[in-house]
Parts: structure tokens; sequence; C-alpha cells
């Protein structure tokens, strides 16, 4: 039996004065790996609560023994200079324009495609798809001519979808269908 170290933190709300406190916006997760896991419990609690103490040092600004300021390390992926094109091509993912792809996996987001795509490769055994070519469309926007379309059927284009009537299409010729059986929507 192997054991992961897991630590949840609870944190109060800043105090209205309180300027230094940096307030999380999100939970963070962490993928546990059998090969990561511990071979005992008191390994997995050791390891659970150094992490939550860097972690509250981090969020109130401490120190470290040496006096530098503690900040949060980011994981590889997360590195402002690298491009998402060049991190699609380095993690086997393609993007059509409109949606990026992971083998057999579509996501609307390119963050989502990468946290994935970052998680399969760090598994023991993963084998690269030696058949992947990095493709990499520019995003599709809607001409003049399908702008002109939309306006007339009061058809939007937000984030790779057509909307309408509260429906979501991945085409125009199908939002413009039901807008034309559907007025007024």
């Amino acid at each position: 039996m192997k054991y992961a170290s897991t630590a949840i933190l609870k944190h109060m709300p800043p105090s209205p004065d309180c300027t230094s406190l940096q307030w999380p916006d999100s939970m963070r997760r962490t993928i546990v790996f059998p090969e990561d896991a511990f071979g005992s419990r008191a390994e997995a609690n050791t390891d659970a609560m150094s992490k939550a103490r860097r972690q509250i040092l981090v969020l109130n600004g401490g120190r470290d023994r040496l006096g530098r300021k503690i900040i949060e390390s980011t994981p590889d992926i997360s590195t402002q200079q690298e491009s998402d094109e060049s991190l699609a091509a380095r993690y086997a993912i393609s993007f059509d324009g409109r949606r990026y792809a992971f083998r057999q996996h579509h996501y609307d987001v390119f963050r989502d495609a990468l946290h994935y795509a970052v998680a399969e490769h760090a598994k023991a055994g993963f084998l690269r798809d030696d058949g992947f070519r990095p493709s990499w469309v520019a995003a599709y926007h809607p001409t003049d001519e399908d702008e002109s379309m939309m306006k007339l059927h009061g058809i939007a284009y937000i984030e790779g979808h057509f909307l309408y009537g509260g429906y979501r299409y991945d085409q125009l010729c199908d939002a413009i269908a039901f807008a034309a059986d559907h007025p007024n929507l």
C-alpha cells in the first residue's frame, strides 16, 4: 500500500485593512503518481505538512532562512517566454483554428489541452506518437460577408462559436438556418 500527501488549507478572508495578504483566487490540485507516493502514512503526512507550511509562507509573503522572499514555484508549462504554439508542438497538441486536440481529445481552451497533455507526458511508460506533426492553423474569424449575414439574423460569434437564441453552433450555416426558421429570439 502506498500513501499520497494531501494538505487542504482553510483561508480566512482578509480584513478590509489588510493589504499584504495574497488571497488565493482558486483551489489548486496536485496529481500524485504511484511512483511519487510514500511508503508510510507518516512520510506522507510529513510531506503534506511541509507543503502546507510553504503555501502559508507564500501567501503571507514569508522569507526563507537567508532572508529571501519565498515565491510560489511555477510549473514549467506556465513560462511566459514560450508561446502557445511552441508549447503545443512540444506536447503534441494541434490547433485547427477552432479547437485544440491532444490525441483523440478535443478542447475549446488551450490551457485545458496543455494541462492534460503535460499530465499524460509525465506518466510512467508514456509513449510519444511518432506520427504527430505539429499543426497550428490561424484562429478562425468570420469574413466580412459572414459578419453581414450574422448581423442580419442577430447572430454573435464568441470564442469559436456562433450564438443565436441561447443556442451555440459550430457552423454558421446551422445558426443561420435556425435563425431563419425562428426569427426574433
